[in-house]
């Protein structure tokens, strides 16, 4: 069974660890919070998130493209939210190692071109 192993990025952590020391630890805390919502394994029978919990493909009910845009309007990044039931998986590729490797796997498992918002 083919799986890949979903680790942060480099720059990720790092401004974890800025973020923490300008801010008392509090941008850490939640950037750490908010990444346990993202994949820690995706394979071919679901994803198991950062947080230990387990989804199955079966259960997905929806794919949600997510576009993070400025005042301005101009796009900053986006995600990919996949909805098992109230469970939502954020799936943000420039935030982890691989990330296009991630997308195009979930791609294939689906049989649907999965894109970010």
């Amino acid at each position: 069974m083919k799986k890949i192993e979903v680790h942060l990025a480099g720059w990720f952590i790092f401004l974890m660890i800025a973020g923490g020391l300008f801010s008392f630890g509090v941008a850490t805390i939640a950037m750490w919070f908010s990444s346990r919502k993202w994949p820690a394994v995706v394979d071919e029978e679901g994803i198991i998130m950062r947080n230990k919990k387990r989804v199955y493909w079966k259960d997905l009910t929806s794919i949600q493209p997510v576009k993070v845009v400025s005042y301005s309007g101009r796009r900053i990044t986006g995600r990919l939210d996949l909805m098992f039931g109230k469970t939502s998986v954020a799936i943000v590729p420039h935030s982890i190692k691989k990330g296009q490797e991630v997308m195009d796997f979930i791609s294939d498992i689906l049989g649907v071109d999965v894109k970010t918002g």
